[in-house]
């Protein structure tokens, strides 16, 4: 039995230990720490082990002889566990500290693309907010205000008007939403375009491109409310197409390939992209070292490649001999996240938390129904869950779960998400109920509906036509 070491707690961690044990079954997942209520077959979750320090992990996996550590939390990777696992002899998958800081540091990326002349937007980075203030104030155009750290999902602010990017710069800079994160900030020209995802595997040498999916950013109904990690996603991408794929490789990968290998970047592992279609242009908005949530539930459930011997193909920089199998189905995942609830203080009413994405939350809701979902049209990957001794499983964060419908066609599959998602609840539960519809602003890259610059008949989309063929390997 091969024995793997997944290192996460999301249901991207969840979608990667299904992909594991579906893939190959001599494979055995102990996922840490992850979350009890699991019963993917040959999933063990170790919810007993921490994410903030590398030690018990690697004395774990020295104790069961673990084949491969793979490592899928960017706080985790973004903390050198990486560089631990190797210095303790331990097969492992991911980018190292070092690659990690194309996430932890968007101030850091930004000035690598510029050297090596990929296409970013133009940019301006400020560690005083009197500065950024007086800038945005003044600017000439419409501008995106990001933190320069980790926010999980949350530090972009895409701004209208200079009014936004004033508040944009005191939330991040003097209130310190996000704390240390916001010490600095990058503030860059916004562009209007087609917003697209791409995922890829590198090993060091070459690269090899993943199933595209559509996420949905905005925490409201009608893609409205604020930008936010993500409440949904949906997989094939409607523009997914080789000539697409062709553009990425030619404009974005391959430099960005030869760029890390110029500067001793040795990346070994998954990567997102974060791009935008202006033209015949495609720019780089951010570099992520992990897959993203809830894109990885979608596009992880397409692959049919035994995705242990992708990693060990990645370990040995031999990616480009590797044939990447996909499925025929459409998937889509919609978010049951934390949302509105009382906050109750030794039994006496103390207002309300306002939810996820909004601010603060409730935790601890027990979460019934997950029982009742149909396996044959729905996949459930558990996120910020726990199985509690007396309580059974219950929430503990922001994005609880994910309930990923499929079918033969996008329609079936979104279908599939709500007739599922329905049989479930728990204290405070909210969801998006359009996710899965193929909004024309969404596909043009706009912010809103105001914002689309033709009628809207004429974007719609057939969601029945999405290419599903297989992806050829892309060698660097």
């Amino acid at each position: 039995m091969t024995k793997i070491l997944l290192v996460d707690r999301s249901g991207r961690g969840h979608a990667y230990a299904e992909l594991f044990s579906r893939t190959n079954h001599d494979v055995q997942v102990y996922y840490a720490p992850g979350c009890g209520a699991i019963t993917t077959e040959r999933v063990t979750c170790l919810p007993h082990l921490s994410l903030s320090d590398p030690g018990p992990l690697i004395e774990f996996a020295t104790q069961q002889r673990i084949d491969m550590a793979f490592i899928a939390n960017v706080m985790a990777l973004s903390a050198g566990f990486v560089d631990e696992f190797r210095n303790a002899g331990i097969p492992v998958v991911g980018p190292d500290q070092q690659a990690s800081r194309l996430e932890s540091s968007k101030i850091y990326t930004k000035e690598f693309c510029a050297r090596n002349g990929l296409p970013v937007a133009d940019f301006v980075h400020f560690d005083n907010p009197e500065s950024a203030i007086r800038y945005v104030k003044e600017s000439p155009y419409q501008v995106v205000v990001k933190a320069d750290g980790l926010c999980g999902g949350n530090g972009s602010f895409v701004c209208d008007t200079p009014e936004d990017a004033v508040r944009a710069v005191e939330t991040l800079m003097i209130e310190r939403k996000f704390e240390d994160a916001g010490d600095r900030v990058v503030i860059e020209k916004r562009l209007f375009g087609r917003e697209l995802s791409f995922f890829a595997v590198l090993d060091g040498n070459s690269y090899q491109l993943l199933p595209m999916a559509l996420d949905y950013k905005k925490s409201d109904d009608g893609n409205l409310g604020i930008t936010c990690g993500g409440m949904g996603a949906v997989s094939p991408h409607p523009m997914e197409s080789a000539e697409l794929y062709g553009k990425v490789k030619e404009q974005v990968l391959t430099p960005l390939l030869k760029a890390m290998k110029k500067e001793g970047i040795d990346y070994r592992g998954v990567i997102y992209l974060g791009c935008m279609l202006v033209g015949e242009k495609i720019y780089l908005l951010e570099i992520n070292v992990r897959m993203g949530e809830p894109e990885a539930e979608v596009v992880l459930s397409r692959i049919e490649s035994n995705f242990f011997e992708l990693c060990t193909a990645i370990m040995g920089q031999r990616i480009e001999s590797c044939e990447l199998k996909l499925n025929d189905l459409y998937f889509c995942d919609v978010v049951g996240a934390q949302g509105k609830t009382r906050q109750i203080v030794k039994g006496k009413n103390k207002g309300w938390y306002p939810g996820w994405p909004y601010g603060r939350y409730g935790k601890y809701y027990p979460i019934h129904g997950v029982k009742d979902a149909d396996s044959r049209r729905c996949k459930i990957f558990l996120g910020e869950a726990f199985q509690h001794p007396e309580k059974g499983l219950v929430t503990d964060g922001a994005r609880v779960l994910h309930v990923v419908g499929f079918g033969k066609s996008h329609d079936e599959a979104v279908a599939n998400a709500y007739a599922n998602i329905d049989h479930i609840t728990f204290n405070g539960m909210r969801y998006r109920s359009d996710i899965g519809k193929i909004f024309p602003w969404q596909v043009l890259g706009c912010e809103d509906p105001s914002e689309a610059k033709v009628p809207q008949e004429e974007f719609l989309v057939d969601t029945n036509a999405f290419s599903v063929a297989g992806l050829p390997v892309i060698a660097g």
